[in-house]
């Protein structure tokens, strides 16, 4: 029997950073080439939609239900859910102007690690970076010589995260403060010795330190244990999955965005809920997200 329920929400071009905030009872998500963000109520099942200028790379809980962490092309910002007005805090230097902000993740030290990468991804140039951001909005750069950067998030070991074009996902001490390059020392794993297609996308961890990730244009879910260690890989009616996250009143039920295609994506007529979040019963609970508290 398929783990896959049901799909929610909009067909995205390109859905990303799902996000459960407990508080309020909603799944909220962004559609990047789409430049929009989603709220979806979990007792209404009612969606409301917020359409921005940029692109919205990924987004965060922060102390106030109504505001979220956003980061969008080159800045990072405070995002108004209620009116879509939006607080500028931070302009990274990004040297390139086909860079942009991707897969971003608060850490359990409350920090906001954030991932940039070249568009066209195809075009292989490892030249993004993953950064830092306090919450007193200083920032510094953890890795350089990224060319996706994703699969960001906390795990008891440290930070968790992956570059797609490496096929690999390593792990690193939440309070470094030297930059590394991307693909260097040991990853925590790597999809070839796993037998995994695609390539790693974004993440979470459940109650027991397993670490999910999303198969991109591998049309899988694969959950490692803490030690690296595939332990169990389920299939999905979408080629592209980008990123889970648990959710619902007890942490049980996983929330998966996906690539439904438009712009610089093909569409697959044979995936009619590519696009949409995907619900699935995995018999596992999650854990609350780790919140920003801009100023503190």
């Amino acid at each position: 029997m398929s783990p896959v329920v049901r799909a929610i929400g909009p067909r995205c071009v390109l859905g990303e950073s799902p996000l459960w905030d407990g508080r309020t009872g909603h799944l909220l998500w962004v559609d990047i080439d789409g430049r929009q963000v989603h709220r979806w109520s979990w007792d209404t099942e009612e969606i409301s939609s917020l359409t921005l200028a940029d692109r919205p790379g990924s987004i965060a809980l922060t102390a106030d239900p109504e505001t979220v962490l956003l980061a969008s092309e080159h800045r990072i910002g405070l995002l108004h859910l209620p009116d879509g007005r939006i607080e500028w805090e931070i302009t990274l230097p990004i040297p390139h102007d086909t860079v942009r902000l991707n897969d971003g993740r608060v850490s359990a030290t409350g920090d906001f690690w954030v991932g940039s990468m070249h568009v066209p991804s195809k075009d292989r140039r490892f030249i993004s970076a993953i950064y830092r951001v306090h919450p007193d909005w200083t920032w510094e750069p953890v890795v350089t010589q990224v060319g996706v950067a994703n699969a960001l998030v906390s795990t008891p070991a440290g930070m968790h995260w992956a570059d797609t074009l490496h096929g690999a996902c390593w792990i690193l001490d939440d309070a470094a403060s030297i930059p590394v390059a991307s693909g260097t020392g040991d990853p925590h794993v790597t999809f070839a010795a796993a037998g995994l297609e695609g390539g790693p996308d974004g993440a979470c961890i459940d109650a027991q330190h397993n670490v999910w990730v999303a198969c991109v244009h591998g049309g899988a879910l694969a959950c490692f244990d803490s030690a690296g260690q595939l332990i169990e890989r389920i299939e999905l009616p979408v080629r592209r999955p980008t990123c889970p996250v648990f959710g619902g009143p007890d942490l049980r039920t996983l929330f998966l965005t996906t690539i439904g295609g438009g712009g610089n994506y093909p569409v697959f007529d044979d995936e009619p809920d590519a696009g949409r979040v995907l619900v699935l019963d995995v018999d596992r609970r999650g854990v609350p997200e780790n919140l920003f508290h801009p100023g503190g």
